[in-house]
């Protein structure tokens, strides 16, 4: 069996990922720590896989010798009814309507960033803008004050690049259920309060689960969004045709968004999933008890799905088709205000720095993380 996302995966999965759509769409492979497991690579199974409640991503229950703490259970780790219970406290937050009304905001948000850099010769654009940007719109849209957003940014950092992991996750746990607190007392228009209120009036969830939800919330918030930046910029870059197309039409912006989501993704996988019969995909039989990863990275990329894959097209037609906020229950919950924060960013970034380029090659850059998330450590550009 062999192990595919070792290596270089996390810096290239597509050349990784094209290969096993290719040859053998449903691989049984080994992951880097020697796990097995069943990758699906192809459009077609990976939707349908997605609808699959044979297909489960249910965890197990939090370590019962200490109290329970933020994210022992997230929404990720349910699946329905209980998925759909937990789901239903967060959806009115992340309607259409009220990711909308950060707009204004977000963009004044991504200006003001990019105002106080300046134009230095060579910026890192994932510390100096993306990083401080995409944290700057979570405590807007979850209203963290400032006093508490210190201490919620270095808990998640922590988290995110496995610093003193068990100090991380009581901060956060404290930082949540302080802000719970505070709703409680003054309610306000963000939303932890539209969480709360919507808790408080449903009577479907524990305590436990409301935290569980809201660190969830936060984190996923963050980090996806502040690598998906740096991938989009980077795209952009090593397409210069697209770029300067998307320069001398702005409007088609939120077309561009979706197809550098579509392109390029942090997440090369979903959530891991478990079969729990045996269960039948792209003719392949998957035995009962099997972990299973659904490649969206591999299926953004599918010929049989669209044409031209491998071109970065901005005016693709049909191009939110794509699978990278995934398909189903487990749809992204945060997938407009992602689209919301790029569209902003981007937008900012191409009218206050028109001439930027990158300050080494592509192919030097770093990564880390693993299969499951990847993460561009630096994007030093060049602003002249």
């Amino acid at each position: 069996m062999t192990s595919p996302l070792g290596g270089d995966f996390v810096a290239r999965p597509d050349a990784v990922l094209a290969g096993l759509r290719e040859r053998c769409p449903v691989a049984r492979v080994r992951t880097p720590a020697g796990q097995p497991v069943w990758l699906v690579t192809r459009e077609a199974d990976v939707r349908a896989a997605f609808l699959d409640p044979r297909l489960s991503l249910r965890g197990g229950p939090p370590k019962p010798d200490r109290p329970h703490r933020a994210m022992d259970m997230t929404l990720v780790n349910y699946d329905p009814p209980d998925h759909t219970r937990i789901r239903r406290l967060a959806a009115p937050a992340f309607t259409p309507g009220r990711v909308a009304a950060h707009r204004r905001r977000t963009e004044q948000l991504a200006a003001d960033h990019l105002a106080q850099l300046g134009t230095p010769a060579a910026v890192d654009l994932m510390a100096d803008f993306a990083e401080p940007f995409a944290f700057a719109v979570l405590c807007e849209v979850f209203g963290i004050p400032g006093a508490a957003a210190g201490r919620l940014h270095r808990s998640v950092t922590d988290l995110i690049r496995h610093r003193d992991t068990e100090r991380a996750v009581d901060e956060l746990d404290a930082v949540i259920r302080e802000q719970l607190a505070d709703r409680r007392a003054a309610p306000g228009d963000d939303a932890f309060s539209t969480v709360l209120h919507t808790w408080e009036a449903s009577g479907e969830a524990t305590e436990a689960e409301l935290v569980d939800l809201l660190a969830m919330l936060v984190l996923a918030g963050f980090d996806s969004t502040v690598q998906m930046l740096g991938l989009a910029v980077l795209a952009l870059l090593d397409h210069p045709a697209e770029l300067a197309r998307l320069r001398a039409d702005p409007a088609l912006m939120p077309r561009a968004v979706d197809e550098l989501l579509r392109w390029d993704t942090p997440g090369p996988f979903a959530t891991r999933r478990r079969a729990l019969t045996d269960v039948t995909i792209g003719g392949t039989v998957i035995p009962e008890g099997s972990g299973v990863l659904l490649s969206v990275a591999a299926a953004n990329r599918d010929p049989r799905g669209r044409a031209a894959p491998d071109r970065l097209d901005l005016t693709r037609p049909g191009g939110s088709r794509h699978l990278t906020f995934g398909a189903g229950p487990h749809y992204c919950l945060g997938a407009a205000l992602a689209k919301l924060e790029l569209t902003a960013a981007l937008t900012a970034l191409l009218h206050h720095w028109p001439a930027i380029r990158l300050a080494r090659p592509a192919a030097s850059l770093t990564w880390t993380g693993g299969h499951q998330h990847r993460r561009l450590t630096a994007l030093p550009l060049l602003l002249t």
